[in-house]
């Protein structure tokens, strides 16, 4: 079959973008024929991606212009491809399906500060996910959890029928438990030089206002254990709170590195108090590792934590108070409960496979042809 891909950027980016570049190698090894369809790769990308290009023009300056020309200029060409099926990735409109790996951008807005809200590229955004979900330019979408797909059905009344929902895969055998976690722990802890006696809270984040940071500092007042930040640099901000709550022997920052699954590894419990994302990869990857999480509910991965069995929803992650009693929650059942939800979150992913995957997305491609 031959299957246009379209995004207006193929690069080692973003997590759209990671998994847009494996899920086209495991298209062309099931002998499919595709087309990339986008303005930007890299050399590395563009000589190793078994796939014919299509490289738009790509307009200099303002990226609203970009999205416009990229979302203008795309399903012609998918046309001219003599493409089957075309599956779009971004902010396009008129596909056979669309992938969708950002969430809602209409709540995502809502967290933004006021100045970005009313901003030309975000008005703009909207515009386009409006016109995605209310004409029937894209007769599918593909969301990442039920959540998502609610939230978009609930602003924009699409019907429940365009959506199907397919879970990301995780690598149950790259992120796994480790076959000595004691020592890990002790070795990892000795590193940070953070008391072992302690329990070990895991924070993964890339966007830390999103994700949550703040109040987790907060509640670490009330608790008596450590505090692994993964991830960018602590601004101004989250350095002055540390100090202000008096918890710098409670914390350490830890750069994003290959490291981090023997973080996942050693940690106790995995805490995401995220105030919006559409499927943080993070969740699946730690409960493979076997780390039982605090999850946010308004995290569409949440659709994989059974409350009590495999980890713990966290119903209001911006609040310090409630957030500082949960994780004590979970401090307080103890190593032999923490062992079971440990085994339990496992055991709940390891059916989400690329496999498993790949055999789920064939099903929707063969009923989007055009």
């Amino acid at each position: 079959m031959k299957i246009a891909l379209l995004h207006h950027q193929i690069i080692r980016g973003t997590g759209v973008e990671v998994f847009l570049i494996e899920f086209a190698k495991r298209l062309a090894a099931a002998g499919h024929q595709l087309t990339c369809i986008s303005t930007l790769t890299t050399p590395e990308i563009g000589s190793t991606l078994p796939c014919e290009w299509k490289m738009l023009p790509r307009v200099r300056g303002s990226a609203t212009l970009r999205m416009w020309h990229f979302n203008r200029l795309a399903p012609r060409a998918a046309r001219e491809a003599g493409a089957d099926v075309s599956i779009g990735f971004g902010r396009t409109c008129v596909q056979s399906i669309h992938r969708n790996g950002t969430g809602c951008h209409r709540l995502y807005g809502q967290l933004l500060p006021l100045w970005q809200r009313f901003s030309v590229k975000h008005l703009y955004e909207l515009h386009l996910e409006k016109k995605l979900h209310t004409s029937s330019g894209t007769p599918t979408l593909v969301t990442s959890s039920a959540r998502v797909a609610a939230q978009l059905q609930g602003i924009y009344h699409t019907p429940a029928s365009r959506f199907q929902i397919l879970s990301p895969p995780v690598e149950s055998k790259v992120f796994k438990p480790a076959e000595d976690r004691a020592n890990l722990r002790e070795l990892l802890c000795r590193k940070l030089q953070t008391d072992p006696t302690r329990p070990v809270l895991l924070f993964v984040s890339l966007s830390h206002r999103r994700r949550g940071l703040e109040p987790l500092l907060e509640a670490m007042q009330k608790l008596d254990a450590t505090l692994w930040i993964v991830g960018k640099s602590l601004g101004p901000v989250a350095q002055g709170l540390i100090r202000g709550f008096g918890i710098s022997g409670k914390v350490r920052h830890v750069p994003v590195t290959s490291q981090l699954i023997e973080l996942y590894q050693a940690a106790d419990w995995f805490i995401h108090p995220t105030q919006y994302d559409a499927f943080s990869p993070t969740v699946l990857q730690s409960m493979a590792c076997g780390l039982p999480g605090i999850v946010s509910v308004m995290d569409g991965a949440v659709d994989h934590i059974q409350n009590g069995e495999n980890g713990l929803m966290l119903y209001h992650p911006q609040q310090p108070i409630e957030l500082a009693a949960r994780i004590q929650e979970g401090i307080a059942l103890g190593e032999p409960e923490r062992v079971r939800l440990s085994q339990n979150a496992r055991e709940s992913v390891l059916p989400l496979t690329w496999e498993k995957h790949m055999a789920e997305w064939l099903e929707v491609i063969e009923g989007s042809r055009y």
